[in-house]
């Protein structure tokens, strides 16, 4: 009888440490923390595993979630976690701008992630106001420094068709494109760009233009909107000139900027207009590495354009101003801010935030540096209204709101396909509702005037820095 009660107690004994133990397993899960990250970036898919493996190693008790958002389809869904109040812990995205996101109060400052010392090591003017800080706090994790536009080239079709030119202004650029198209009897032709893509055009045909109008889109002197000038006409006139001359591929009509690289990496065209990120595209996608890059085309030879230096919304990261765990948001984001930009140099990404030759990456192409020159060329900073009244920011949104639907890449591509015939008309109609919704802003926010956004100093083509604020 001992003996069987003595079974038995042992056999309770060993039920309770298990019982202990499941529960002691039980504690550890429930104090382990998971992130939810959303990604929309196109080599984020490579780079941010190798990343989160290296953090989950250090960091045993926080896990990381990765969400490799669908570009097409992110709007929407930004949108719902929005309105459901669900954004996740981080996020990357260009369905809304900073400006929007903190006037909703929906994200999170990050000052203790970039003190002053940090801050340094990137290139000047990512932490301006308006980039990545509005006021006194930062609340975009700057990955890249902004974007620009530039003209890639086929090595092996102007190989085999025996052209050595390279083409830097206008004329050169449509002597080219006829001679591919008719040296190949058609079956090749000049330049190709994402017609349908309409923030590519906007933003090419703007660069374009500055080389005649400095003041293209923005008239930093005199504080108003310009549309209707010089470059963007003749920009826009020269483009319809290479496309009746058989110089611009007809497919540019119809095509993306995706579909455009397509045609470019197969070798059906032999230059293509895309931005900065195209050579890692055309390396890993296209699997294509025959090319090379240049600045786009000038109408005068040794012309300058310029693009303004600016890190938008989805150029960084956000945080979740609802997260439950800043203290471990925190940490991954100093990991990151310490070994990321080497990640983005090893994938092929050139315009990373922080200065190039401070980061310890290998570039898998060497044209990489090419890219990296051609955006130190053309980005320069410009005067910045938030800098000189914050305030100013409610008549940007309010402009950006009411603002006329259309713009002058749409105005192009009607011109090129024929269903915009009077094109100074087309400019002009759209410069005076861009306008009419500056003056209407500025009537409505009696604490922001039309000085604020006049900075008669501006010198085209050089750099408007904080001191010039000042």
């Amino acid at each position: 009888m001992k003996k069987k009660i003595v079974v038995l107690l042992s056999a309770f004994l060993l039920l309770m440490i298990l019982a202990a133990c499941q529960s002691e397993e039980a504690d550890g899960d429930s104090n382990e923390v998971t992130l939810e990250l959303w990604n929309n970036l196109a080599s984020g898919s490579t780079f941010f595993p190798k990343l989160i493996e290296e953090f989950e190693a250090e960091n045993p008790g926080i896990k990381i979630e990765l969400n490799n958002v669908n570009v097409e389809s992110s709007d929407a869904e930004y949108q719902a976690a929005i309105s459901d109040n669900s954004l996740p812990d981080m996020f990357i995205t260009d369905a809304f701008s900073m400006n929007e996101l903190v006037d909703l109060d929906l994200v999170h400052e990050l000052n203790s992630v970039f003190p002053e010392e940090a801050q340094e090591e990137y290139t000047e003017g990512v932490f301006d106001e308006g980039n990545t800080r509005i006021g006194d706090n930062i609340y975009l994790f700057p990955i890249f420094k902004g974007g620009t536009y530039m003209m890639y080239y086929n090595k092996a079709v102007l190989d085999d068709l025996g052209i050595d030119t390279v083409p830097e202004t206008w004329d050169e650029l449509l002597a080219v494109g006829k001679e591919v198209y008719e040296k190949s009897d058609g079956n090749t032709e000049g330049l190709i760009f994402g017609g349908t893509s309409g923030w590519l055009v906007d933003a090419f045909v703007q660069l374009m233009a500055t080389e005649l109008s400095p003041e293209s889109r923005m008239d930093y002197v005199n504080g108003e909107y310009s549309f209707n000038n010089e470059g963007n006409v003749e920009t826009i006139e020269f483009l319809k000139k290479m496309l009746d001359e058989n110089a611009l591929s007809r497919l540019t009509l119809e095509t993306n900027s995706t579909v455009a690289r397509e045609y470019f990496a197969v070798g059906r065209t032999a230059f293509l207009i895309d931005g900065n990120w195209t050579g890692q595209l055309l390396e890993d996608e296209n699997e294509f590495s025959d090319w090379g890059v240049v600045q786009l085309p000038t109408k005068n030879p040794g012309g300058k354009q310029y693009g303004e230096f600016g890190v938008s919304s989805n150029d960084g990261m956000f945080v979740s101003n609802n997260t439950e765990h800043w203290d471990e948001v925190e940490k991954f984001l100093i990991f990151l801010r310490d070994n990321m930009y080497e990640e983005l140099v090893n994938v092929g990404e050139a315009t990373i935030a922080k200065e190039f030759d401070l980061v310890d990456g290998e570039a898998p192409f060497e044209q990489i540096e090419d890219i990296q020159d051609i955006f130190s060329t053309v980005s320069i900073q410009v005067p910045n209204s938030l800098t000189v009244n914050p305030e100013a920011l409610d008549v940007q949104l309010e402009v950006l709101k009411n603002g006329p639907d259309s713009s002058p890449g749409e105005i192009l591509m009607g011109y090129l396909t024929g269903q915009v015939s009077d094109l100074e008309g087309e400019l002009e109609s759209y410069e005076s509702a861009y306008n009419k919704a500056f003056d209407d802003a500025l009537e409505a926010h009696e604490s922001v005037t039309r000085e604020d956004f006049q900075f008669p100093d501006w010198v085209p083509y050089e750099p408007y820095t904080e001191e010039d604020h000042q």
